[in-house]
């Protein structure tokens, strides 16, 4: 009876201890993603409870917001309208998240049904998976290199460089805008072209129009459209710039890609 006081305060310690580890990981999940409380508490439970009615989101959420970012998309279904997530914000959050959890996982799998000591060893070797995860995805900020001389050579953060890229996939039928893209990283134009090749080799427009090839290959292969509505849907403003850059990037005509295609399937 004598240890037992001591026990509960220690874990009640714990406990504290550990919801502040947990809210500065998804304070630097936040950071990472650039969202807020709110927003950052709809992908959670996009994440892991699946798609969601509009109506069942976490109050204050921002669903333009995050629907202009290239986190979540809405679907129609006969209840009504529900969020799902993006397939690329997926598999970004994914590499946030998962590992958390993963370990989380195995860590319960090993417990035995003890008393109270099992619990306080629990919590602590919990809150010490926390704060490494945190350390992992706080990593994500900064900006790469730690010499001078990389400082001076430049480049995006990782963080950046999936918010840039996430915007992209998300709008490659649109016109997609430097600015836009400089405003995801966080920087002025001059900065973020400048960082961006330095990160990728490739200028922003060279790496837009690079996606829109690669979507149109995949178009290319997995559906009928005619080569026009190809054009249309990967953001090109006519077939002829579409066969111009496509030829320029692959060496190859979409009209070529598609009768290759058509040829195998025979």
């Amino acid at each position: 009876m004598g240890p037992l006081p001591s026990l509960l305060a220690q874990i009640g310690a714990d406990v504290v201890q550990f919801q502040d580890a947990s809210a500065e990981f998804d304070a630097i999940v936040g950071k990472v993603l650039a969202l807020g409380r709110a927003e950052l508490s709809c992908l959670a439970q996009l994440h892991f409870g699946g798609p969601a009615p509009l109506n069942a989101l976490a109050r204050g959420t921002d669903v333009e917001r995050l629907e202009l970012a290239g986190y979540v998309q809405r679907e129609a279904t006969r209840g009504g309208r529900r969020l799902v997530l993006t397939a690329h914000a997926r598999e970004w959050i994914e590499t946030l998240w998962g590992p958390l959890q993963a370990d989380g996982h195995q860590l319960m799998a090993t417990l035995p049904e003890e008393h109270l000591r099992i619990v306080a060893g629990f919590l602590s070797a919990a809150r010490t998976i926390q704060d490494r995860h945190a350390a992992r995805v706080a990593r994500l900020l900064e900006e790469p290199g730690s010499s001078r001389a990389a400082r001076q050579r430049g480049g995006l953060s990782p963080a950046a460089l999936h918010r840039v890229k996430l915007y992209v996939e998300a709008h490659l039928a649109r016109r997609i805008l430097v600015g836009e893209l400089a405003r995801r990283a966080g920087l002025s134009v001059f900065h973020f072209t400048r960082a961006f090749r330095q990160s990728t080799g490739m200028t922003p427009h060279a790496w837009v129009q690079q996606r829109r090839v690669e979507r149109a290959r995949g178009l290319l292969s997995q559906s009928s459209l005619p080569l026009g509505d190809i054009a249309l849907a990967v953001g090109f403003s006519s077939q002829s710039h579409f066969t111009t850059v496509f030829r320029r990037i692959t060496g190859l005509t979409p009209a070529v890609i598609r009768r290759d295609r058509r040829r195998r399937a025979q």
